[in-house]
C-alpha cells in the first residue's frame, strides 16, 4: 500500500463498488417484483447464472463459481430448493457429494433473468465504449484478485 498515492478519488473504491452493488440489487429486486417474482432475491443470482449454463453442478463448484463459501452456498441452495427452483441429489458414486439441478419451475425463470441481466447491464454501461467496459471489468477483475 505504501506505493500507491491515496487521495479522495482513489480511497472510497471500496464504498463506490458497495454502492453500486446496492444499486444493482435495488434494480434487480424491482424488475423480480414487475415480473411477479416474490420469492427470489438478488443473492440467488449466481446460483441460477451457473445452473441456467450447466446441467448439474456439486455444491463445492458452485460455491467456486459464485465466489461464496460453503455455509453460504448451503443457506442458498436450501431456500431455493424449498421454493421448488432447485433439487439437491447425493452423487450415486461419491455419496459424501451433493449435486445441484434446476427444476422445471426454476428453468422458467431463464428467460426472465436474461432480461434483467441485459436490462442491467445496459444500465450499467450507459455512455461506455466498448473498449471503456472491457477496461473497467479488467481493473475490477484484478482488485477483486487482490482478495
Amino acid at each position: 500500500m505504501s506505493n500507491y498515492i491515496i487521495n479522495m478519488e482513489t480511497e472510497h473504491l471500496i464504498a463506490l463498488v458497495s454502492a453500486i452493488r446496492d444499486k444493482a440489487n435495488r434494480f434487480i429486486f424491482e424488475q423480480l417484483k414487475a415480473r411477479g417474482i416474490k420469492d427470489i432475491a438478488p443473492a440467488h443470482g449466481g446460483v441460477f447464472f451457473h445452473l441456467f449454463r450447466n446441467s448439474e453442478l456439486t455444491m463445492g463448484e458452485l460455491a467456486r463459481l459464485i465466489d461464496r463459501d460453503k455455509s453460504t452456498v448451503t443457506s442458498l441452495v436450501e431456500k431455493l430448493g424449498g421454493l421448488g427452483y432447485i433439487k439437491r441429489e447425493r452423487d450415486a458414486v461419491d455419496r459424501r457429494v451433493t449435486k445441484i439441478r434446476l427444476t422445471q419451475k426454476g428453468r422458467l425463470l431463464e428467460a426472465d433473468f436474461e432480461d434483467i441481466s441485459r436490462r442491467l447491464l445496459s444500465k450499467a454501461y450507459v455512455g461506455f465504449s466498448d473498449k471503456e467496459m472491457e477496461v473497467i471489468v479488467k481493473l475490477l477483475t484484478r482488485v477483486n484478485n487482490n482478495f
